[in-house]
């Protein structure tokens, strides 16, 4: 399924300023008229020996500029969220057609205003984050389950939260996210993903998981308990940022292997182990 990207109205996202999107080639040009007057251009993306297809459009309608890749797979070669990926492509797509000689100054227009529009976006994105930096009490885990709780599971999971304890020495292999006490009814969460470089998304993946194991529950089939059956999977992508945080896990798991530092003295957490069913890949 492809991925679009409005550029009026989608979130603003900061540019990467260093993001090897592929080599580039562009494709035939097609004008089209009538209500629908405007530019599609299809392109080509070579990277990591893969060819990606996509296409961006500029025109008179709502939104102006739209530009989608075909392949799926495509945003799985980046640890950054695919609005971010496409904001960044799309600099790079329509600063290609921009150069086309025979591009009518109606839509070169539109391409200035987009550039203009998107540069602002991008000032006011860092401005916003150089006054908010991520914290620990940004990282509440009671308002995560509370949120999560009411979102996804119409406030039926029944369950205490915590931090679990981590140790100061580097894990040889991995370590757990979390884990799910049934008898406790309790949900306890690996510290190292409250540091700031780990994706909100990523721990409220995590707290999510955990509650699906009470939500639906593990059974037993042909003499083994199933815990990640189907329809625990199934419930589990219903989270929003499922795609993104488990892309975010594949490019960065090793990171997590290092102890954690404390947000707030800059240390190392000298707090010992956790047990979660979610497993960082050896």
């Amino acid at each position: 399924m492809a991925r679009l990207m409005n550029s009026i109205k989608v979130p603003v996202q900061t540019l990467v300023k260093i993001l090897n999107l592929g080599t580039l080639s562009l494709g035939k040009c097609r004008m089209d008229v009538g209500e629908s007057a405007g530019l599609t251009r299809m392109f080509t993306l070579k990277k990591n020996g893969m060819d990606f297809v996509g296409q961006v459009r500029v025109g008179l309608g709502d939104p102006a500029i739209r530009i989608e890749v075909f392949n799926e797979n495509y945003f799985e070669e980046f640890d950054k969220s695919e609005s971010v990926v496409l904001d960044n492509l799309a600099r790079k797509v329509l600063g290609q057609v921009s150069k086309d000689k025979e591009l009518p100054e109606t839509l070169k227009t539109l391409i200035r205003e987009h550039f203009a529009e998107q540069k602002m976006r991008e000032e006011e994105k860092e401005e916003e984050e150089g006054e908010v930096a991520e914290t620990v009490n940004e990282r509440n885990l009671d308002k995560i389950f509370a949120c999560l709780n009411k979102e996804y599971f119409n406030n039926r999971v029944q369950a205490q939260i915590m931090w679990g304890r981590d140790v100061k020495s580097r894990n040889k292999s991995g370590f757990r996210y979390g884990s799910y006490d049934e008898g406790k009814k309790l949900i306890r969460v690996h510290p190292r993903l409250k540091q700031n470089f780990v994706p909100l998304c990523v721990l409220e993946l995590t707290v999510y998981h955990e509650m699906c194991h009470q939500f639906v529950p593990s059974y037993k089939r042909n003499g083994t308990w199933q815990s990640h059956h189907s329809e625990f999977k199934k419930k589990e992508r219903e989270y929003k940022n499922f795609k993104e945080a488990r892309n975010w896990e594949k490019h960065n798991w090793h990171r997590l292997l290092l102890p954690s530092i404390d947000p707030l003295t800059g240390k190392a957490d000298s707090r010992s182990s956790l047990s979660r069913d979610k497993s960082l890949p050896a």
